[in-house]
C-alpha cells in the first residue's frame, strides 16, 4: 500500500469481484459504493460488483433524477473512499499507517469539504468522531505519525492536509455538527492539553523559515492551535503553552526575515500573529493574570486646558468583596446575588480613560472588562439600590410603599402579600406568583381592572421582576422574568395565571431569571412554606436585551478576540497609534479595484473604479460628484467608506447618511463573489432605524435581505424575516436525527422532573404527614420509617412529652426532601437546557445556512449579540453601522466579530449620544461621570480622540436637503462647515402662519418643584394649551397629512398631558420608545378615562374622534426623523433658569434640526438665555424678528387681515375655523350660494355642504325637493295615496318614485292560495308565488314522531322531493323538552326530547333538607343522612329519641295548638308544628282555598277544632284528615276504631316515593311538616338508596367497558409479545400496568359501595347509639315496667319498629367480580405466556409476586365471591366466577406439575439414579387424582372446581331465556377438563424435548455416559455416569422398583430403547 501513489490505491481498492480479503472480510469493505443502490434499487443485487453496504452513508438530499452532476457524483465516491479508508485503518494494525495514506484520507476529507454538498460534509465530522469507526482513533494516530516520521517533509505534508480538513470552514462553521468537531479537538489535545502542545511545538521545530511556503503553513498551524485552546480551555493552563508561543512568535519573524518584501507572505504572518496575540489574552483571562507591577504609563502631555494628575495612584484589585465580586468577569453571574446587593462595599467601577491605571495590563482585556462592568452596574444599579433598601426593612413582605425612597431617578412598583402559588413543567420549570391587587384597581370593577392591566406595561411578557421576602432573620431574594401575562378570567381548580379574576388575587406566570441550584432551592423552600413576599419590578429592565451583551462580552474575554483593536484602542506600550487607516484586507489584494457602476448615472463614467490602496489617485471626488450625482461630502464620504478598512462617516441632519450608505452597499454588492465577501451585515440601535435602512436597499432593487428579529414594524419586510425565510430551509439526516433525539430526550427530562415535583406538592398542602413522608423515609430513613409504620390514618402519633421537638424534625425531614428533590429536578433541567442548546445549534445552523443565500442581512445590536454564535460563523468581511454614534460601545463590541474586515461606522456624535440609565454617575454631561463616560459612543470616542489615543480621520457629509435655510442657520455653531442645498431655498411657507420661524416667548411657571428632583417629569399647563391650539390651527388649514407635523417636548411629564389634551380631538401616535419611557416614568392609563381598546401590537394609537393623527414625540426619541412643521413646546420656566438636559449642545442640535418647513418654539426666553447656544439661537431670531410675546397667524381668504394670538383662547376667539373672524366670501360650488361660515381654508370650504333648502325641482314629478342644497336630491320620497296595482288592489303610503315603476311594488294584501303537492290552504301575501319551488308550505307538520310529541317542523320543511320527483318525508327532530321523572328523584328531565335514550342521572341540586341542615350535594349523588336529634317535640306525645334522618318513632298528636299567633287568634295547625303566622283562619286573605280533598270544604268552612291544618312547604295547606289520607300514614301508624293513632306499624321493606302535595306537586319536606316525617324520612332514604344504587351501576358499568377492552388488549398482544421476546423470564415491562390500575379503581368502587359506607348502615348505627343512649338514662323501675307494657302501649312509647335494612350488594360484588375478571386475564396472559417460551421453565417475574401465590390468592377470592353471591341470591356471578375457578385452577395444576417435573429432570441430572420426570410413551392432558402425583398443587383444588362447577351448574336452570343454556353449555364443556386422568400418544418431538432436558447442562448426561429405562408400569427413567444401576428406588408415576444393585437391574426393569434411539 505505501508504494502506490496518491490516487493509485483509491483507483484499483476492490473493483474485481466478490473475493475475500486476506483477513477473511468481505473484499466490499474496499469497494466503491454502487450509486443505483444509493438511488434506491440496484437491479444487480447480490451479483453486483459494487458496494451496498449503506450503514452510516447518507443519501442525498432528495432522490436524483436523470444523470447525475460529475462533480456531485465525484463527491459522493471521495467520500465513500474517505469513510472506507478510516473503517480500513481502524481494523489495521497500528504500526501499519503510512503517511501517504494517511495524507490522502485527510486530503479526500478537506476534498468532501470544500464540495457542495451539506450531508457529505457534516458526514466527515461524525464519522471523526465515531470512535467505534475508528475516526477518533485515526485522528490520534495522525498526531502520533506526525511527531515520529523522521522526515520533515512528509511530517508536514500529513500536518498541511490535516489542518487543511479540521480548519476548513464548512468544517468550523457549522453549528449542527459543533459537539463532534470538540470532540476531535478534544482528542488532539489529550490530557490537559499535554499531547497538543507537544504536537505543535514538534511541528514548528520541524519547519524551515526560509521557504515562502512556511508562512501559510505557520498561519495554518497557528488557527490549528487557536480553535484547539478555544474549545479546550484547560490547554490554556498547560505550563508550556507560553514557550510554544513564544518559539511560533520567533519563527514568525524568522520568515517575515527570510521573505522580505513579499505581500503574500507578510498578510499570512499578520493572521498568525493576530491569532498568537489572542491567544495570549486567552490564556492571561484563564489565569487570572493580573497587571504588571507598572500596567500603564498615567503621565500625559501638559496643557493648559488639561493637566492630569502625576501622583501614582494605587491601582484597585476588585474581587472577595462578596460572592459576586471578581476580577475575571468570566466568572461574574449576570444577575445580581444576594450577597451582592448586601454588601456595604461599592461596586468596583473602572475608568474609561486609559492613561489611568488599571489592573489589567492588556488594553482589549481592559476594554472588554471596562465595558462589561459598567453596563452591569448601569443595568442593575438602581434595582440593588431599591432591593438593598427593601432587605434592610424590618418588615419585608409587608413593606410600605417605597415612594418615599423612590424620590428622584428610580422608578418601580411593588406588589405586596406576594406568594408562590403553583410550580410546574412546561418548556421548563415555571412558577405562578400571586399578590395583593394593587390599590389603584382594588375599588373597580372587573372590566376596568381587565383594560387596565391590557393598556399598562407592567408585567408584560420578558420583564424582569424581583422576588424579596424573610422569615426571621432569614431572608430570600430571587430574580423572575414573566413567561406569561394573561388578563382573561381563569376557571376554579385550574392552575393557570392571570391578572383579572372575580374569585382569586392577581397572578402572573414566571421563570427564574437564573436556573442555578441555589435559585431553585430557594424557589422551592418558598413554595413549600407558603411563604409571602413583596414583588418589585423596575420598568424597563428586559433581560432579552442586555443578557446577551453581557454574556457575549464574557466569551469575548475568554476568546481575547477583538477585530480592529489597533484603530479603537492604544497598543499595549502605551504609544501613539497611527492614524492611517489602510484599505481592508481584501481590497489589498493586487489589481483589485471597486467598480462604480452601479451608482453611475451618465453612461460616460461606465468604467470609473476606484484603487482602494491609493484612492486619490484613482479618482478624485469632482469625478464621482459628477457621474453619480453625489453631493462633494457624499462622494468624499464614499470613497472613504471604501478605501478605509475601519471607516467613520459623519452625517449632519438632513445630509443624506441613509442614501450614502445604500451606496455603498450596492458598490460592495458588486464585488460579493469576487472578494468572497459574504453577506452584508447591516446593523442599527433601533428597530426603527433597521426598518428605514432595509426599505432604502429595497428601493433601489436590493431585495435578497434577510432581517433578524421579529420587532419590525414595516409590512414590507414581513417577508423578508429570517424565521420565514428559513421555515421550509431543508435539514440534512444528521440534523433530524440530531432533532429528534433532542426533542426526545428533553421531553423525557422534564416529564421526570414533573413527577419530582409530585412530592413538593403533597408536603406543601398540609403539615407533615405520612403520605408525604413515607417514600422518603422509607428510602432514607428506613429505621425510622419502621417506628411510623404503625400509624394513625391521617397523620403521626405524637409519642413523648413535647410535640414540638418532633414537629421540628417532622419539618427538617421536609427540608431534607425539598432539597433532595430539588436536587434531582435541578440536575433534570439542566440535562434538558443542554438538549435544548444542541436544538437550538442545529437550528441556528439552518438559519446561517439560509442568510448565506441573502445580500444584505440587517439586525439590532441586541440582535447581533443574542445570535453571535451564528453570525460568528457566517463568515460576513463587511459591517456597516447605521446610526453608530446612538449607540454604546459595549453593544458595538459584538459586531468586531473575528473574520471581519470592513466595518464602516455612519452617525453623527454631534447629535444625541447613546441612552443610559444611570445618567447622573456614567453620562459624560455630569461631572460624576465623565470619569466613565459610558454614554460616549464608539464612533465619537475614535472621531474626536482621547488621551493616548489621536482622532481618526472622519469623512463629513456637508450638504444638507432638509431645512429652509433660516433653520439651518441655527445649527451653524454645531456645523461651522454646512452648506444648504438648492432645493431648500425654494421650501413653500407654513400655510396659516405669518413666520416660518418663532419662538412664542412667555412667563408662565412650569408645574412642581424648582429643583431637579425629578429630572424628566416637568410639564407647563399653559405650553400645553398653547401647543394644542397651535396644532389645532395648523390642522384646520387641511394642506398637512399626519406625518407633516409633529410635536416635540423634553419631558415625559409635558408628553403624558400633551397626550390627554390632543386625544380629545386627535389620533395621537407615539412611538414604542416613548411608549417605554411614559411606562418607566410611570405615567398609567387613567381607569377614570372611556375604554380605549389597544391598537397594534406597542399600543401606539389611542383611538379618539378620527380626524387627524398626531406624531408627538419627545426630543431623545425623535432623532433621524424629520416633518414639515415643528412644535416645541420647551416646559422649563422657572425664576432661577435652570434648564435642565436641554443645555447640551447635542440635544439642542437635535431639536432644531428636525423642522423642513417652519418651526414654532414656545419657551421662556429669560429661563433659556443663560446656556451658550440657546442665546446664540434667541440673538439669530430676534434679528430676524422672530421672537414674540404673541404668535402671528395668517388668514388664507385675507392675508392683509392681522391675527395675533398671546392665550390658547385666542385662537378660537380670532380664527375659530383657521382663518380670521369674517364671514367667507367665497362661493359655493355649485349651487351659487354664498358660504354662511367664519373664514377657512381652501379645504374645508371645498368640504362645507350648503345649508339652504334645495331650489331644484325633478322632472319625474311636481313635488318639492326636501332636503338642503348641499344634498343630492335623490329618488322622490313623498307619500302617495290610492295606488292601483296590476293585481288589482289598491295601495296607500306608496314613495312617489316607486309609482313609475308598478311591477316592483309588492302587493302585501293577505290572501288564501292552495299549496300544490300538499293542497294546504295557506294565508299569504299576494305577491308570494305558491306554485314557486323557492316556495315552502307554513302548515304545521301533524306527524307524531316516536317520542311521542308532534314534529315540531311545517309542511315545506318535512316535505321535500329527490331528482326523480319522488315525495319524501325527512321530519325535524324533537324540539320540545323531554319532561320525563327520574328514577330517583321527584325532578323531571330538562333536556331537549333525546327520543327514548335514558335522561341519565338529575343534575339539579339536592332538595333534601331539614331543621338542622341541608344536603349540599347534586341531586344525582346519594346523601349523607342527618343524624341529629328529632326536633318533632309536643307536650301530648312527647319528642321523637330517634336520629333526624329516621322515621320518628313517636304518634303524631291530632290535638290543635294552642298557641296564639301575633294576630292575637289561636294558631290554625297541629300541635308540635311550625305556627304559620298568615294563615290565620280570622284574618287572612286565604279562605277561599280549598283544604278539604274529600268533601271539598274552604279554609273557612271548616272547624279547626276537629280538624287542623297541616301546612306544606310549598305554601298550601290542607286539612290533616286529607294529608293524612294522601300520604299513607295508615302505612306507617295502626289506628283504633275512632281513627286516632295508637300504634306504629313495622315499616315495609318496599322502596316507597316521597309523597308530595296534592296541588303543586311538590315532594314534602321534613322541615316544613314535621307530622308526616315518619312516611317522608322513609321514602328519603329510599331515595337515597336508589342514587346509590344507581350511581354504583353507572361507575360499574363504565368499568366493566374498560374490562373488556384490557381483556381483548392482552389477548391481541399476546403473540407480538411472544415473537418479540421469546426467552423472556417476565413479560415485557409496563404490559399490566393498566390491568393494575384498573384493579385498583374497581377495589375502590367496592370499598366505596360497601356496607359500612351506605345510608342506611349509617343511619342504622346512629339509631342503635341513640337508643343505646336512652336506656342509659332510663331508671332501673322504668325498665321492669316496660317489660309488663304489652300491645299498643309498647309500641307507642319505645319505638318497637326499627329499621332493619337490607344492604344492597349487587355493586359490591359486581366490583369485586370485575377485579376478578382482571386478575384472571392477567393470569392467563402470564401462563400462556410461560406456556410457549422457548427457554428453560423458571418462574416468572409479574407484578404483585410470585404466579402460583397469586394463583392460590386469586382462588382463595373466588371461593370467597362465590360464597357471598349464594347468600345475596346472585347466581350469574356465582356461575361466572365458578367458571373463572376451574380456569384458573386447571392452568396452576399445568404449572405446578410443569416446575416439579423441571424440578425433578434437574435432580435425576445431579443423582445418576434419579428417576425420569415422566412417563415417556404417554401424556396427562388432564389432572391426576393418583396418590403418586408429585405435584406440589393442594389436593383439594380439583375437587374444589368439580365441587363449585357442579352446584353452578344447577344454577344455570334459573337464569332466564339464552343466557342459561350458553352458560350451561360452557360449564359442561369446563367440567370435562376436570373428569379424571387421559393419555394420549406421545410424539417422536416431545419424546426427544424431554430428552434433551435431561440431558441439558454441564451435569447432562450430554457429558456422560447413560442409559434409559421403563419401570414395571413402562414409566421412562434415566441412570447416568455409566448408566448402569448401584442403587434401588421407587418410580414417581407408579410407586414401583426402578434402579438396581451392583450394575443388576431390578425386577421388571427394562431398557427404554424408544428413548435411547430419540
Amino acid at each position: 500500500m505505501a508504494s502506490r501513489g496518491p490516487r493509485g490505491w483509491r483507483g484499483a481498492g476492490g473493483r474485481g469481484g466478490h473475493g475475500s480479503s486476506a483477513r477473511g472480510g468481505p473484499a466490499s469493505r474496499g469497494r466503491r459504493i454502487c450509486q443505483h443502490f444509493l438511488s434506491g434499487r440496484c437491479n444487480f443485487g447480490s451479483s453486483c460488483k459494487f458496494s451496498h453496504e449503506s450503514q452510516g452513508i447518507p443519501r442525498d438530499e432528495t432522490p436524483s433524477s436523470g444523470a447525475m452532476a460529475a462533480g456531485r457524483l465525484q463527491t459522493r465516491e471521495d467520500y465513500s473512499d474517505f469513510r472506507s479508508s478510516i473503517r480500513r485503518h481502524n481494523n489495521a494494525s497500528q504500526f501499519s499507517l503510512s503517511w501517504q495514506a494517511c495524507a490522502e484520507t485527510w486530503e479526500l476529507a478537506a476534498k468532501v469539504l470544500g464540495g457542495s454538498n451539506r450531508e457529505w460534509q457534516q458526514a466527515v465530522a461524525r464519522d471523526l468522531a465515531d470512535d467505534e469507526l475508528g475516526g477518533l482513533s485515526f485522528v490520534a494516530r495522525t498526531v502520533r505519525l506526525c511527531t515520529s516520521l523522521p522526515s520533515d517533509e512528509n511530517c508536514l505534508g500529513v500536518a498541511r492536509s490535516f489542518f487543511q480538513a479540521i480548519t476548513h470552514s464548512s468544517f468550523l462553521r457549522c453549528l449542527s455538527i459543533d459537539s463532534f468537531v470538540g470532540t476531535i479537538y478534544r482528542v488532539i489535545g489529550g490530557s490537559n492539553g499535554d499531547q497538543g502542545i507537544a504536537f505543535f511545538g514538534n511541528l514548528n521545530k520541524r519547519l524551515i523559515p526560509t521557504t515562502q511556503a512556511s508562512s501559510t503553513f505557520l498561519a495554518l498551524m497557528v488557527l490549528t492551535l487557536y480553535e484547539l485552546l478555544r474549545r479546550e480551555r484547560k490547554c490554556l493552563l498547560n505550563d508550556d503553552l507560553t514557550a510554544l508561543l513564544g518559539a511560533l512568535d520567533d519563527k514568525a519573524t524568522q520568515i517575515r526575515e527570510g521573505n522580505t518584501g513579499d505581500l503574500g507572505v507578510a498578510a499570512s504572518l499578520d493572521t498568525a500573529r493576530a491569532h498568537i496575540d489572542m491567544i495570549r489574552r486567552m490564556a492571561d483571562a484563564a489565569r487570572g493574570c493580573l497587571a504588571n507591577d507598572d500596567p500603564a504609563d498615567i503621565t500625559a502631555p501638559r496643557s493648559a486646558s488639561n493637566i492630569l494628575s502625576t501622583f501614582p495612584m494605587e491601582v484597585i484589585v476588585p474581587g472577595g468583596k462578596h460572592d459576586n465580586d471578581f476580577a475575571d468577569i468570566t466568572t461574574i453571574q449576570i444577575f445580581p446575588t444576594f450577597g451582592e446587593i448586601t454588601s456595604e462595599v461599592s461596586d468596583y467601577l473602572p475608568v474609561t480613560d486609559f492613561t489611568q491605571p488599571h489592573f489589567l495590563a492588556d488594553p482589549v482585556q481592559r476594554h472588554l472588562d471596562s465595558a462589561f462592568r459598567l453596563l452591569r452596574h448601569d443595568i442593575f444599579g438602581p434595582l440593588k439600590e431599591v432591593i438593598g433598601f427593601v432587605l434592610a426593612q424590618p418588615d419585608v413582605p409587608h413593606a410600605a410603599s417605597l415612594s418615599r425612597f423612590i424620590g428622584g431617578n428610580i422608578r418601580a412598583h411593588s406588589y405586596s402579600r406576594a406568594r408562590i402559588q403553583h410550580v410546574f413543567i412546561d418548556r421548563g420549570l415555571e412558577a405562578i406568583v400571586s399578590f395583593s391587587e394593587p390599590p389603584q384597581l382594588r375599588k373597580h370593577s372587573l372590566g376596568d381592572r381587565r383594560r387596565w392591566w391590557q393598556q399598562s406595561s407592567r408585567l408584560e411578557p420578558g420583564s424582569l421582576i424581583c422576588w424579596v421576602s424573610a422569615r426571621g432573620d432569614e431572608k430570600s431574594f430571587l430574580l423572575f422574568v414573566v413567561s406569561q401575562k394573561n388578563t382573561e378570567d381563569v376557571p376554579e381548580g385550574k392552575n393557570e395565571s392571570t391578572l383579572v379574576s372575580e374569585h382569586f388575587n392577581p397572578s402572573v406566570t414566571v421563570r427564574l431569571a437564573s436556573e442555578s441550584l441555589p435559585n431553585l432551592s430557594v424557589l422551592s423552600q418558598l413554595y413549600v412554606r407558603k411563604q409571602e413576599g413583596l414583588l418589585i419590578q423596575l420598568p424597563g429592565l428586559i433581560p432579552e436585551t442586555f443578557v446577551p451583551i453581557l454574556e457575549n462580552l464574557q466569551q469575548m474575554m475568554r476568546d481575547g478576540n477583538l477585530a480592529f483593536r489597533q484603530w479603537i484602542l492604544p497598543g499595549p506600550s502605551g504609544g501613539q497609534a497611527s492614524t492611517q487607516v489602510p484599505a481592508p484586507a481584501y481590497a489589498r489584494r493586487a489589481g483589485f479595484r471597486f467598480r462604480l457602476n452601479s451608482i453611475i448615472r451618465t453612461p460616460g463614467d461606465a468604467d470609473l473604479c476606484l484603487d482602494p490602496t491609493n484612492p486619490n489617485d484613482s479618482v478624485s471626488p469632482e469625478a464621482l460628484e459628477t457621474a453619480t450625482g453625489l453631493d462633494r461630502g457624499q462622494a468624499e464620504g464614499l470613497i472613504a467608506g471604501l478605501s478605509c478598512e475601519y471607516a467613520l462617516i459623519q452625517g449632519p441632519p438632513g445630509t443624506g447618511k441613509s442614501y450614502l450608505g445604500v451606496q455603498l452597499v450596492r458598490v460592495l454588492l458588486d464585488h460579493k463573489a469576487e472578494a468572497d465577501l459574504g453577506p452584508i451585515l447591516v446593523i442599527c440601535y433601533t428597530n426603527h432605524a433597521l426598518d428605514q435602512f432595509l426599505k432604502h436597499l429595497m428601493q433601489v432593487g436590493i431585495d435578497k435581505i434577510i432581517r433578524i428579529g421579529g420587532q419590525s414594524r414595516s409590512e414590507e419586510l414581513d417577508g423578508k424575516n429570517l424565521k420565514v425565510v428559513s421555515r421550509d430551509a431543508p435539514k440534512t439526516r444528521l440534523e433530524n436525527q440530531i432533532l429528534a433525539q433532542g426533542y426526545s430526550e428533553s421531553k423525557k427530562c422534564l416529564e421526570t422532573a414533573g413527577n419530582r415535583l409530585k412530592p413538593l406538592h403533597q408536603v406543601r398542602k398540609a403539615h407533615p404527614s405520612w403520605n408525604s413522608l413515607q417514600t422518603f423515609l422509607r428510602r432514607r430513613l428506613p429505621r425510622i420509617a419502621v417506628q411510623f409504620e404503625a400509624r394513625d390514618s391521617k397523620e403521626f402519633i405524637v409519642v413523648g412529652r413535647d410535640p414540638l421537638k418532633r414537629w421540628v424534625l417532622a419539618e427538617s425531614w421536609v427540608d431534607q426532601l425539598v432539597q433532595e428533590q430539588t436536587d434531582g429536578i435541578f440536575e433534570l433541567l439542566d440535562g434538558a437546557k443542554r438538549c435544548r442548546e444542541n436544538l437550538r445549534d442545529v437550528h441556528d445552523d439552518v438559519s446561517r445556512r439560509t442568510l448565506l443565500q441573502a445580500d444584505v442581512v440587517g439586525v439590532t445590536t441586541t440582535g447581533l449579540a443574542r445570535n453571535i454564535k451564528m453570525l460568528r460563523r457566517l463568515g460576513s468581511k463587511v459591517i456597516i453601522c447605521e446610526e453608530a454614534a446612538e449607540v454604546m460601545e459595549p453593544h458595538l463590541i459584538s459586531a468586531l466579530m473575528p473574520g471581519v474586515e470592513h466595518f464602516i461606522q455612519i452617525g453623527d456624535h454631534k447629535q444625541l449620544r447613546p441612552q443610559i440609565q444611570n445618567y447622573l454617575q456614567f453620562s459624560l454631561e455630569t461631572p460624576a461621570g465623565r470619569a466613565y463616560q459610558l454614554d460616549r459612543s464608539q464612533f465619537e470616542r475614535r472621531a474626536v480622540g482621547e488621551p493616548g489615543l489621536p482622532p481618526l480621520p472622519v469623512a463629513q457629509l456637508k450638504v444638507q436637503r432638509r431645512m429652509r435655510p433660516e433653520i439651518s442657520q441655527l445649527i451653524r455653531r454645531v456645523y461651522p462647515n454646512l452648506e444648504d442645498h438648492g432645493c431648500v431655498k425654494d421650501l413653500p411657507s407654513v400655510i396659516g402662519m405669518r413666520d416660518n420661524l418663532f419662538w412664542l416667548d412667555h412667563s408662565h411657571p412650569e408645574d412642581g418643584k424648582e429643583d431637579d428632583a425629578h429630572l424628566k417629569s416637568h410639564s407647563n399647563p399653559w405650553e400645553v394649551a398653547m401647543s394644542v391650539a397651535l396644532v389645532r390651527h395648523l390642522v384646520r388649514q387641511g394642506e398637512y397629512n399626519s406625518t407633516d407635523i409633529a410635536l416635540l417636548t423634553p419631558y415625559t411629564g409635558q408628553l403624558q398631558k400633551l397626550r390627554a389634551a390632543l386625544s380629545q380631538d386627535f389620533e395621537v401616535f407615539l412611538s414604542d420608545r416613548d411608549m417605554e419611557k411614559l411606562a418607566m416614568e410611570g405615567f398609567e392609563a387613567d381607569l377614570g378615562e372611556e375604554a380605549k381598546p389597544a391598537s397594534g401590537p406597542a399600543k401606539a394609537v389611542e383611538k379618539k374622534q378620527l380626524l387627524k393623527t398626531i406624531r408627538l414625540a419627545t426630543v431623545d426619541n425623535f432623532q433621524g426623523e424629520e416633518a414639515k412643521v415643528i412644535v416645541v413646546s420647551l416646559v422649563r420656566s422657572n425664576s432661577n433658569c435652570k434648564v435642565g438636559f436641554l443645555r447640551t449642545e447635542n440635544r439642542i442640535n437635535v431639536l432644531l434640526s428636525r423642522a423642513q418647513h417652519g418651526m414654532y418654539l414656545i419657551g421662556n426666553a429669560k429661563t433659556y438665555q443663560n446656556v451658550p447656544m440657546w442665546a446664540e439661537v434667541l440673538q439669530q431670531l430676534i434679528e430676524r424678528n422672530a421672537v414674540g410675546t404673541s404668535i402671528a397667524l395668517t388668514c388664507p381668504r385675507h392675508p392683509e387681515t392681522p391675527i395675533l394670538c398671546s392665550e390658547p383662547g385666542d385662537f378660537a376667539a380670532k380664527s375659530p375655523e383657521g382663518g380670521c373672524s369674517l364671514i367667507c366670501d367665497q362661493r359655493l360650488e355649485p349651487c351659487g350660494h354664498r358660504c354662511p361660515a367664519p373664514c377657512h381654508s381652501r379645504r374645508l370650504h371645498e368640504a362645507f355642504d350648503c345649508l339652504q333648502p334645495c331650489p331644484r325641482l325633478r322632472s319625474t314629478c311636481q313635488h318639492p325637493c326636501r332636503r338642503l342644497c348641499g344634498q343630492e336630491c335623490g329618488p322622490c320620497m313623498v307619500k302617495v295615496d290610492g295606488v292601483k296595482l296590476p293585481c288589482g288592489h289598491v295601495q296607500d303610503k306608496v314613495a312617489c318614485h316607486r309609482t313609475l315603476d308598478l311591477a316592483s311594488i309588492k302587493c302585501s294584501r293577505n290572501v288564501e292560495k292552495e299549496v300544490p303537492g300538499c293542497g294546504h290552504l295557506v294565508i299569504v301575501p299576494c305577491y308570494k308565488d305558491v306554485t314557486s319551488e323557492l316556495f315552502s308550505c307554513p302548515t304545521k307538520c301533524t306527524e307524531v314522531l316516536k317520542c311521542g310529541h308532534q314534529c315540531p317542523g311545517a309542511c315545506g320543511q318535512c316535505r321535500t322531493k329527490n331528482d326523480s320527483g319522488t315525495v319524501k318525508f325527512t321530519h325535524r327532530k324533537c324540539n320540545k323538552i323531554c319532561d320525563r321523572p327520574f328514577g330517583t328523584c321527584n325532578h323531571r328531565c330538562s333536556r331537549t326530547c333525546h327520543d327514548r335514550e335514558a335522561c341519565g342521572t338529575c343534575t339539579e341540586r339536592c332538595e333534601v333538607r331539614c331543621p338542622h341542615s341541608r344536603c349540599s350535594q347534586a341531586c344525582r349523588k346519594p346523601c349523607a343522612p342527618c343524624i341529629e336529634k328529632c326536633t318533632w317535640f309536643c307536650e301530648h306525645r312527647g319528642s321523637c329519641s330517634m336520629p333526624c334522618a329516621a322515621p320518628c318513632d313517636r304518634l303524631p298528636c291530632d290535638k290543635r295548638c294552642t298557641k296564639t299567633l301575633k294576630c292575637g287568634h289561636q294558631c290554625p295547625s297541629f300541635c308540635g308544628e311550625e305556627c304559620p303566622q298568615d294563615l290565620c283562619q280570622v284574618c287572612c286573605t286565604r279562605k277561599d282555598a280549598r283544604v278539604d280533598l274529600m268533601e271539598f270544604k274552604t279554609y273557612g268552612e271548616i272547624d279547626l277544632d276537629e280538624t287542623p291544618i297541616a301546612v306544606l312547604g310549598c305554601g298550601h295547606f290542607f286539612t290533616g284528615e286529607t294529608l293524612d289520607g294522601h300520604v299513607g300514614m295508615g302505612n306507617v301508624y295502626t289506628s283504633d276504631r275512632s281513627g286516632r293513632y295508637n300504634g306504629l306499624q313495622e315499616l315495609s321493606g318496599a322502596l316507597t316515593a316521597i309523597p308530595a302535595c296534592p296541588d303543586c306537586r311538590v315532594p314534602i319536606r321534613q322541615f316544613a311538616t314535621r307530622r308526616y316525617n315518619r312516611v317522608v324520612n322513609k321514602a328519603v332514604l329510599d331515595e337515597t338508596s336508589k342514587r346509590l344504587l344507581l350511581a354504583g351501576r353507572h361507575r360499574l358499568d363504565e368499568l366493566e367497558r374498560r374490562v373488556t377492552d384490557i381483556e381483548k388488549e392482552l389477548s391481541e398482544s399476546r403473540d407480538a409479545v411472544i415473537t418479540a421476546h421469546p426467552d423472556r423470564r417476565d413479560p415485557t415491562p409496563g404490559r399490566y400496568k393498566d390491568a393494575i390500575s384498573l384493579m385498583k379503581e374497581t377495589a375502590k368502587l367496592r370499598r366505596e359501595m360497601d356496607t359500612e359506607h351506605q345510608p342506611t348502615k349509617k343511619l342504622l348505627d346512629a339509631i342503635k347509639t341513640f337508643q343505646r343512649l336512652a336506656r342509659e338514662r332510663t331508671s332501673l323501675d322504668q325498665n321492669l315496667q316496660a317489660l309488663n307494657l304489652s300491645g299498643a302501649n309498647n309500641t307507642s312509647v319505645a319505638g318497637s319498629a326499627i329499621l332493619q335494612p337490607v344492604y344492597d350488594q349487587q355493586i359490591t360484588l359486581g366490583a369485586h367480580r370485575l377485579e376478578l375478571r382482571i386478575w384472571e386475564a392477567v393470569l392467563r396472559d402470564s401462563f400462556t405466556l410461560l406456556s410457549k417460551r422457548s427457554g428453560p421453565l423458571v418462574t416468572p417475574d409479574i407484578p404483585g409476586g410470585p404466579l402460583d401465590q397469586q394463583s392460590a390468592s386469586f382462588l382463595k377470592q373466588c371461593k370467597v365471591l362465590i360464597y357471598r353471591a349464594t347468600e345475596a341470591k346472585l347466581p350469574r356471578l356465582v356461575i361466572q366466577t365458578a367458571l373463572s375457578f376451574a380456569r384458573i385452577a386447571q392452568l396452576d395444576g399445568w404449572y405446578r406439575r410443569a416446575t416439579s417435573t423441571a424440578a425433578a429432570a434437574a435432580a435425576a441430572v445431579a443423582n445418576p439414579t434419579a428417576p425420569p420426570p415422566a412417563n415417556p410413551p404417554a401424556k396427562q392432558a388432564g389432572n391426576s387424582s393418583s396418590s403418586g402425583s408429585s405435584s406440589d398443587e393442594p389436593a383439594d383444588t380439583t375437587d374444589t372446581a368439580r365441587k363449585l362447577l357442579a352446584a353452578a351448574l344447577d344454577l344455570c336452570a334459573s337464569l332466564p331465556g339464552s343466557d342459561g343454556e350458553a352458560y350451561r353449555a360452557e360449564m359442561e364443556e369446563t367440567m370435562r377438563l376436570f373428569d379424571g386422568p387421559r393419555y394420549e400418544t406421545v410424539s417422536p418431538e416431545e419424546i426427544a424435548a424431554i430428552k434433551s432436558a435431561m440431558v441439558a447442562g454441564p451435569a447432562g448426561m450430554a457429558t456422560h455416559a447413560g442409559h434409559w429405562y421403563t419401570c414395571r408400569n413402562g414409566h421412562s427413567f434415566a441412570i447416568g455416569e455409566c448408566g448402569m444401576p448401584m442403587e434401588r428406588a421407587r418410580c414417581p408415576e407408579c410407586g414401583e422398583v426402578i434402579g438396581g444393585e451392583d450394575h443388576m437391574l431390578a425386577e421388571g426393569v427394562q431398557r427404554d430403547l424408544r428413548m435411547e434411539m430419540a
